[in-house]
């Protein structure tokens, strides 16, 4: 019988810091857990940071994607060039019907884009291609031309 020491211990297991512990299976086994638990841990230190930053460039980006047509009703850039030809040859009945179909590719437009742009812009896009339909009906064609400029400038500049 193997002696005890004052804690109660085998000597025979004196260097050891739990004698229970002499089973190498079970040594890997809580080994490998451990190696576990520090991956995981690593992964929610690094890893949900990162995800949420992508989630952000993803959502500030989206402006630039939610612009592009996925069809011709949705085209407003092709719209208000056709508005602006329209305009340049004096045709108003034609320019009309561009400028009303701007404004509904513009509607469709809005709601993929409004999480990345600032309000102010699509208000400020909105309320010129209202102005663009007053000089079109009042047969403006310098009003028509400076509004369709204006379009121009705050169509590149939304999302950017």
């Amino acid at each position: 019988m193997a002696k005890t020491n004052s804690r109660g211990n085998n000597k025979q297991f004196k260097g050891l810091k739990n004698p229970k512990r002499t089973s190498p299976k079970h040594h890997r086994s809580s080994q490998t857990w451990n190696n576990i638990q520090v991956i995981i841990g690593r992964l929610l230190l690094y890893g949900v940071p990162v995800l949420i930053l992508l989630c952000f460039v993803a959502v500030l980006n989206s402006p630039r994607l939610g612009k592009q047509p996925k069809g011709r009703d949705d085209d407003v850039l092709l719209h208000l060039q056709l508005a602006r030809e329209s305009v340049a040859a004096e045709d108003w009945n034609r320019a009309l019907v561009h400028i009303e179909e701007a404004e509904k590719a513009w509607n469709v437009v809005v709601p993929r884009i409004q999480i990345g742009v600032q309000r102010g812009d699509i208000i400020e896009l909105t309320l010129s291609l209202a102005r663009l339909k007053t000089s079109a009906q009042c047969m403006d064609k310098p009003g028509c031309l400076r509004e369709l400029a204006q379009l121009s400038v705050y169509w590149d500049e939304i999302g950017k």
